[in-house]
């Protein structure tokens, strides 16, 4: 069959299927009927009306639009649908070049809560900064020991593989607020604390609590504080695997990002920073399998620590996937770094600064038969330090 639509003045037809013959003139086609589609309107307020041609042929099927359509359509409206097309060109166009930055589009269960919106917003925040090319993360040896201070460092807008910092007013605020650190001794007792216990710690007691409770007594506070009880109620729950995650990479991505910041203040030197992150990536390496895993320890400890509910819980939760899917989905930042890369052997010169700084710590016999291959390292270089010590 062949179809033909055109479009004609229709301003005297009456309803129903008015019919307006019309052969297939000089192609061969057997002579077809048309048919107005709908009612062919009355009223002379509407000019044209679409009439379809239907015609026999044995090559299959047709349709043309009659050029008079296109010629009668208004100025302003071939105007509109210019804009229209220019705004579309425009949002694919940045799309691909956020895209080629390390944006990612939005998952599907992102479209479809209605989140897109928010994702690209969050897509913007979060567009990484590199110097040289995304490709050159693979070999880049900076590159290799901020990785664990990366996920901060896209929400700060600093580039992922370089030392420094955009803004170090902005950056020494935060730190003030947020960890009470105004200086060097303020900052290196920070780090080493997140090194020695951090949250892991606190959370590996709440943990043990929670699993002397039943699950099926969850729906009862025994008496506990009610943030205190929302976090317990998620280990007896299991919620997001928490009874068995590992919170190591939650501490020290955290000490990665202050090494990384006191760098850029001056309080510590280059070599210092190089060194403390060597340790980081050590801790993390020999605790975790991948990069994959260390983003779920972390995103799992920070979901803990804020431990957040309903709309607060909801937009936390689209910013860490939007950062996961940044770092370490098949095109991520995190994903371009080999996980076996090299990097220097730590050194422990955090531990030197000690006696200006902090005060030593050292492990307890129960604490060293459970503790990670890592953290016993760093006890005997502590230990070392320490003025009992017989070298």
């Amino acid at each position: 069959m062949l179809f033909r639509a055109s479009f004609v003045d229709n301003s005297r037809g009456r309803g129903g299927f008015s019919r307006a013959c019309t052969p297939g003139r000089g192609t061969g086609v057997p002579r077809g009927d048309t048919y107005y589609i709908g009612g062919a309107p009355a009223s002379s307020h509407i000019p044209i009306a679409f009439i379809v041609c239907v015609t026999g042929t044995s090559s299959g099927r047709i349709v043309s639009v009659n050029a008079s359509f296109l010629s009668g359509i208004p100025f302003p409206v071939w105007f509109a649908i210019g804009c229209v097309v220019v705004l579309l060109l425009n949002h694919y166009v940045k799309q691909a070049a956020a895209r080629a930055k390390g944006a990612v589009p939005a998952p599907r269960d992102v479209r479809k809560a209605g989140k897109e919106k928010d994702w690209n917003k969050l897509n913007e925040h979060h567009t990484p900064k590199v110097i040289g090319s995304i490709a050159s993360l693979s070999t880049s040896v900076d590159a290799q020991l901020l990785a664990p201070a990366m996920p901060h460092a896209l929400c700060n807008g600093e580039y992922l593989n370089s030392f420094g910092a955009s803004n170090a007013k902005s950056l020494s605020v935060m730190l003030r607020n947020d960890w009470d650190i105004t200086d060097r001794a303020s900052l290196l007792r920070q780090i080493y604390d997140l090194l020695r216990l951090g949250h892991r710690a606190k959370f590996e007691k709440i943990r043990q609590a929670s699993l002397k409770i039943p699950a099926a007594n969850t729906p009862v506070n025994p008496g506990f504080s009610p943030d205190r009880w929302r976090q317990m109620r998620r280990f007896i729950m299991n919620d997001r695997g928490s009874q068995t995650i590992d919170f190591t990479a939650w501490d020290l991505l955290r000490a990665a990002s202050l090494t990384r910041a006191g760098e850029a203040l001056g309080w510590i030197t280059r070599d210092e920073a190089v060194d403390t992150l060597a340790l980081i990536n050590h801790g993390l390496r020999t605790t975790y399998s991948s990069w994959k895993e260390i983003w779920e320890a972390f995103a799992v400890g920070r979901w803990l620590w804020l431990n957040e509910e309903g709309k607060e819980m909801a937009s936390s939760d689209l910013h860490d996937q939007n950062r996961k899917e940044i770092l370490t989905s098949p095109t991520g930042i995190w994903t371009r770094i080999p996980w076996d890369g090299t990097y220097p052997s730590p050194r422990y010169l955090l531990l030197d600064a000690s006696p200006e700084s902090f005060q030593l710590n050292p492990m307890s016999r129960f604490e060293w038969e459970n503790a990670p291959v890592w953290e016993r390292e760093l006890d005997n270089e502590s230990q070392k330090r320490m003025p009992h010590h017989d070298n």
